[in-house]
């Protein structure tokens, strides 16, 4: 069957195509997508074609590359890697990546070396084919609805079970606006006749980062599968002084302990989602 969409693998290297293609080749086929191997790096042309998917090799700065990747690539997924150990200048180096991802408009996959999505602990191949638990916050705040449809996609197409995190708001309002949010949710599942389990949040301030709770609180998770956490980034715009003082909780996210892989979405008005 003839792919008219694809998910975008981005490495840097032949390591990291390496780390990265077994949760390609398991989106690819649990999305019915193709696979396109990009890479943007110097020397690309000695190494990307050795993994037998149709490539890239740009003579392109990684963020020109990315932020096209809808309209040049007909993208609806990108995967890449987050190294903490790397380079500044590695698009791998948790900063550097946030970086130049900050515009894409599709979704984006980081995992790191460990984190290898379909795989298990014990050394399983990452071929063998797993539902990948998903989780996901809900909060008072305003949700993206890419966000919600990405667990819906977890669901239908991977069988996961989508768990969603949240606090026991004692705030009126703030359980109101929360409410309103579950609401949106359970239409767009029921519509989709899916289901979800919701899980409280234990501690922690009512005003606090819900992701940075819930990542922590996930360790009982990650002993055999690695589960999926989708995340949101907020909008640059909405961020005022204090958070150039601090490190973004995307950034938290991504360097997390348990090494889990997180699927991001840029907060914007024209994220690109799946047709189907």
């Amino acid at each position: 069957m003839k792919k008219d969409q694809f998910i975008i693998v981005c490495a840097d290297s032949a390591d990291s195509a390496e780390v990265l293609m077994p949760t390609a080749h398991l989106f690819a086929e649990k999305l019915r997508k193709g696979i396109i191997l990009l890479s943007c790096s110097p020397g690309a042309e000695a190494w990307i074609e050795r993994f037998g998917v149709p490539f890239m090799a740009l003579k392109s700065d990684w963020k020109t590359a990315i932020d096209n990747l809808p309209t040049a690539m007909n993208a609806v997924l990108a995967i890449t890697l987050s190294n903490p150990k790397a380079s500044r200048s590695s698009i791998t180096h948790p900063r550097t990546l946030l970086k130049t991802f900050r515009d894409c408009k599709i979704a984006y996959l980081v995992c790191c070396g460990e984190c290898i999505v379909g795989s298990t602990r014990e050394q399983i191949p990452p071929t063998t084919h797993y539902p990948l638990p998903t989780f996901l916050t809900i909060d008072h705040q305003r949700e993206s609805k890419e966000k919600l449809i990405w667990a819906s996609y977890m669901a239908r197409f991977f069988g996961s079970t989508v768990t969603i995190l949240h606090r026991n708001y004692r705030d009126a309002a703030f359980r109101m606006r929360w409410h309103n949010n579950m609401r949106y949710l359970d239409k767009i599942f029921s519509s989709l006749n899916l289901t979800y389990e919701t899980a409280v949040l234990e501690g922690g301030s009512e005003f606090g980062n819900p992701d940075l709770l819930a990542i922590k609180q996930l360790s009982p998770f990650t002993s055999h599968l690695s589960p999926l956490f989708i995340a949101l980034v907020p909008d640059r715009r909405d961020r005022d002084l204090g958070d150039l003082f601090s490190t973004p909780a995307e950034l938290r996210l991504i360097k997390n302990s348990a090494h889990l892989p997180i699927l991001l979405l840029n907060q914007r008005d024209d994220l690109y989602v799946l047709c189907d």
